[in-house]
C-alpha cells in the first residue's frame, strides 16, 4: 500500500513538470509567437467583419422599420435572419490552415528541442519514464490549444456582440463553444501528426518535410479531388440544377454512379480537414438545412464527422507512445 500511495503523486508530478516546461518553451519559441500572432490576427478580423455586416444588415433593417413608421404603417417587413456565427465563417478557414501549421511547430519542437541540445538523455536518466515523458509532452501541448481556442472562442462572442450588437443566445453559445472543440481535435491531429515523425526519424528534418507533405495531402489534395469529382460541381450552379431536376431525380442519377461516388466519397473520409469543415460549417450554420437544428441534434447529425477527427487522434498518440517505448529497447 505505501508504494501505491509514494509512486503514484512522483508520476503524476512528473508529467505536470513536464507540461509547464512545454508552455512555457512555447512561449519562447519565435516561430510559435509568429504563427500564433498571424492566427490571432485572422481570426481577430474575419469575426470583426463578420460582426460589422451584421450590424450592418440590422442597421439597414431598423432605418427602414423607422422609415414605414414615419408613415404611419404598421405592417413591418420581417427582421432579416441574420446568423452571425455564419457570417463569420472565414475564421474556421484560418484555424484550419494557419492553426494546423502552429500545431505542427509544437509537434516538430516538442522532441526535436531535446534531441537538439542533448536534453532527453538526461531527462530519462532522472526517474522519468518514457511513457511519462511522452504524456507530459502531450498534456502541456493540449492544454496550450485549448487555451488558444478558448481565446479565440471568447473573442469571437465578444466581438458578435460588442460589434455586431447581436448577443448569441444559449445554443448559439454552445455550438460556438462546440466549434471551438472541433477546432481543438483538429490542432491536435497535426500536432500528433508532428510528433510521431519527429519521434520516428528524431535527428533529421526529415519530419518536418514528412509532416508538411502529409498536412498538404489530407488538407488540401484529398478534398479538392472530392470537390472535382463531384457530378453536381461540373457545371455552374449545380449541374442536376441546370438540368431541372429535383432531389428525387438527382438521387436516381446518382444510383448509375454508384461506384463512382463510394470511390469519391472515400477519398473525402480521408481527410480530417473535410470531417473539421463538416461538421463545423453545420454547428456555425454555415450550412443552412442544419438552422433549425439544436446543437444536440447536429452533434447527432455530424457524428461521423465527430468520429473522423477522433480516429485519427486515437492512432497517432498510439503510434507515437509505440515508437517512443520501442527507442527504450533497441
Amino acid at each position: 500500500m505505501t508504494t501505491i500511495t509514494t509512486t503514484q503523486p512522483r508520476r503524476s508530478h512528473a508529467i505536470g513538470v513536464i507540461a509547464r516546461k512545454e508552455i512555457r518553451d512555447a512561449f519562447r519559441n519565435r516561430l510559435f509567437i509568429i504563427a500564433l500572432v498571424l492566427l490571432l490576427g485572422l481570426s481577430l478580423t474575419a469575426v470583426t467583419l463578420g460582426a460589422l455586416s451584421v450590424r450592418s444588415q440590422m442597421a439597414d433593417y431598423l432605418k427602414a422599420v423607422d422609415i414605414l413608421t414615419n408613415l404611419g404603417r404598421t405592417d413591418f417587413p420581417a427582421a432579416p435572419p441574420v446568423n452571425p456565427l455564419a457570417v463569420s465563417k472565414n475564421f474556421i478557414n484560418y484555424l484550419a490552415m494557419v492553426g494546423a501549421l502552429l500545431a505542427m511547430i509544437l509537434g516538430f519542437t516538442a522532441v526535436h528541442k531535446e534531441h537538439q541540445a542533448g536534453t532527453l538523455p538526461l531527462i530519462l536518466a532522472r526517474p522519468v519514464y518514457r511513457d511519462q515523458f511522452l504524456t507530459g509532452k502531450v498534456l502541456g501541448n493540449a492544454l496550450l490549444l485549448a487555451t488558444l481556442m478558448t481565446v479565440v472562442g471568447a473573442a469571437t462572442w465578444l466581438a458578435v456582440g460588442l460589434i455586431g450588437r447581436v448577443w448569441l443566445n444559449a445554443d448559439l453559445t454552445i455550438k460556438l463553444a462546440l466549434t471551438m472543440g472541433m477546432s481543438w481535435l483538429y490542432l491536435l491531429t497535426f500536432y500528433l501528426l508532428a510528433q510521431f515523425f519527429t519521434l520516428r526519424w528524431p535527428n533529421s528534418n526529415q519530419a518536418l518535410l514528412l509532416t508538411v507533405i502529409v498536412w498538404l495531402v489530407f488538407a488540401f489534395i484529398f478534398p479538392q479531388i472530392g470537390d472535382t469529382m463531384d457530378l453536381d460541381n461540373q457545371l455552374p450552379g449545380g449541374f442536376f440544377a441546370t438540368l431541372g431536376m429535383d432531389k428525387a431525380g438527382e438521387e436516381q442519377a446518382l444510383q448509375q454512379f454508384k461506384w463512382y461516388e463510394t470511390v469519391r466519397d472515400g477519398v473525402e473520409e480521408l481527410s480530417p480537414t473535410k470531417h473539421y469543415e463538416r461538421i463545423s460549417f453545420a454547428l456555425l450554420g454555415v450550412k443552412k438545412e442544419f438552422l433549425a437544428n439544436i446543437w444536440q441534434e447536429v452533434l447527432q447529425l455530424k457524428l461521423v464527422n465527430l468520429v473522423g477527427l477522433l480516429v485519427p487522434i486515437v492512432l497517432l498518440l498510439s503510434a507515437s507512445y509505440i515508437a517512443f517505448l520501442r527507442q527504450e529497447t533497441s
